[in-house]
């Protein structure tokens, strides 16, 4: 009896709590840093300007591709007060939390909690914790369609724009490395278009070459499931240069397509943006009917073996076993449904924003290298297919490049076609043959030097002689090597052997 009075009690509080809510009126007496409230006033939030700027400047370098390690160090190097001794000396009478280690010291879980307030963007938000069973204080966060948001209801302290481009970085979310190591701006927005992980950033610090070289190959990528021992995957190697030039390609192409004609590039981007979701909608619609019609025809055979079980006609043993099978089964069509329907969702509810992007790219008109804002404003991901014709001239690798407001409109691709095939030809052909002429006249300085110390130094003369000896063997290897050739029958193909020049030299 008192544990059901205890109950209905719980009921009818959290009724009038959550209809409190309904209306928009606040239930917490808690206030979000940046904000405080006037005598008199219980309701409204009023901006705290002094607080507010280290809301704003918090959110500008979350927006500018800042980690929370570097903004939290940044803010204590200041000596700029945490929230909670900010309340403590400005607002004694609303201060919650007396006890810190450090008044300057900012952590990433107080970072973490004021990136998350919607609160900034002028949104009253209610409902955020549930308490499921009155016995226990515990509570759990509720989910987005819990909780309960009204907009526009004070002043808001972070525009949409700047909360949208600082909440996409903070998923970027690349590597915490320990001090020392090395890591690149596009760190956690390269992905393997196979297997669909990060790629792993090679950077040309950390080779430590005794000659000090750096070679544009250095700074590459490749996937992070490349010889790992539980996921096969290819390299998908390619270098830094190759991605940044492509992306830079990009906004070029787009920036000429707006100025030329904007409205035609508009038309083509929602034209495209709407096949694309078309496409992927049917696949995902085919593929959860027949999900749906594995699970109808698993229940049958439940069912049918059930009824086998009962009259006797299958052994306990083999109806445990298929019983197993079948319920493992079912689990995993189950989980694949709740995947398909959350993805129709997305594709039903995600709109594409051209005003925007348009407007954004229109910044960079003149662009002519690409600028860390530029790429965090703009490029939401970037995808690396495996590449074709290895280590040559001929080499081509798709890179997608998935722009912000608008997704994988323009995939980028380098295309090699017969003219430029020939070009590159004869470009690596006029390469080598000037690859080859002055490597013959390095060695021929290297020699005459050898010989000129040789007159004077007994080492310089060893190391002289040596040379001798092995182009002396070389012109033996080349002469008989053509007897053999002139004593094959006449039906055989003969082989010519034309010597170097510096053959000749040395023979004579």
């Amino acid at each position: 009896m008192n544990e059901w009075y205890a109950k209905d009690t719980s009921n009818k509080i959290r009724a009038v709590f959550k209809s409190r809510m309904q209306d928009g009126k606040r239930c917490s007496g808690s206030i979000p840093y940046g904000y405080k409230r006037v005598p008199g006033d219980k309701q409204t939030l009023h901006v705290d300007e002094e607080a507010a700027s280290v809301v704003r400047r918090i959110f500008d370098m979350a927006a500018s591709g800042a980690s929370l390690a570097q903004i939290g160090q940044t803010l204590s190097d200041e000596k700029v007060l945490i929230p909670s001794a900010y309340e403590e000396r400005y607002h004694p009478e609303s201060a919650r939390h007396h006890s810190y280690h450090d008044p300057y010291r900012w952590n990433t879980t107080t970072l973490t909690y004021i990136l998350d307030r919607q609160e900034y963007l002028g949104y009253t938000v209610l409902c955020k914790s549930i308490r499921e069973n009155f016995k226990l204080k515990k509570r759990r966060a509720a989910t987005p369609e819990e909780r309960i948001i009204f907009k526009n209801t004070h002043e808001a302290i972070i525009d949409q724009e700047t909360w949208d481009k600082a909440q996409r970085l903070r998923k970027r979310n690349p590597k915490k490395l320990p001090s020392g190591t090395y890591s690149h701006r596009l760190a956690g927005m390269v992905f393997c278009a196979d297997c669909g992980s990060r790629m792993s950033f090679s950077s040309p610090e950390s080779k430590h070459r005794d000659s000090h070289v750096v070679y544009d190959s250095d700074s590459s990528w490749q996937c992070s499931k490349y010889r790992n021992m539980y996921v096969s995957c290819t390299s998908h190697f390619i270098k830094t240069s190759t991605i940044e030039a492509a992306i830079l390609n990009a906004i070029k192409a787009m920036t000429k397509e707006i100025i030329e004609n904007e409205d035609e590039f508009a038309e083509q981007l929602q034209v495209a943006w709407e096949n694309q979701n078309t496409q992927v909608s049917s696949e995902s619609k085919k593929e959860l009917h027949s999900v749906q019609k594995r699970i109808d025809e698993l229940d049958a055979l439940i069912r049918s073996l059930y009824e086998n079980s009962v009259l006797g006609k299958i052994p306990e043993r083999q109806y445990q076993r298929l019983m197993a099978q079948y319920d493992e089964e079912q689990a995993v069509c189950e989980a694949r449904i709740a995947e398909l329907k959350k993805e129709l969702d997305v594709v039903e509810t995600t709109k594409v924003d051209l005003k925007r992007f348009i407007k954004l790219i229109r910044k960079y008109k003149d662009c002519e290298t690409l600028t860390d804002e530029m790429l965090y404003e703009l490029v939401e991901k970037v995808v690396i297919h495996s590449a074709s014709g290895g280590r040559t001239i001929y080499r081509q690798q798709q890179i997608d490049i998935y722009f912000n407001f608008i997704g994988d409109m323009f995939p980028s691709q380098i295309e090699i076609s017969r003219g430029d095939k020939k070009n590159l030809t004869e470009q690596q052909l006029a390469k080598r043959k000037k690859y080859q002429k002055t490597s013959g006249e390095n060695r021929k300085k290297k020699r005459a030097a050898l010989r000129e110390a040789a007159k004077t130094d007994p080492q310089a003369a060893a190391e002289y002689e040596a040379l001798l000896q092995k182009g002396r063997e070389r012109c033996r290897k080349y002469a008989q090597n053509k007897k053999l050739a002139q004593q094959e029958p006449a039906d055989t193909v003969t082989v010519q052997f034309e010597p170097s020049e510096e053959m000749k030299g040395e023979s004579a």
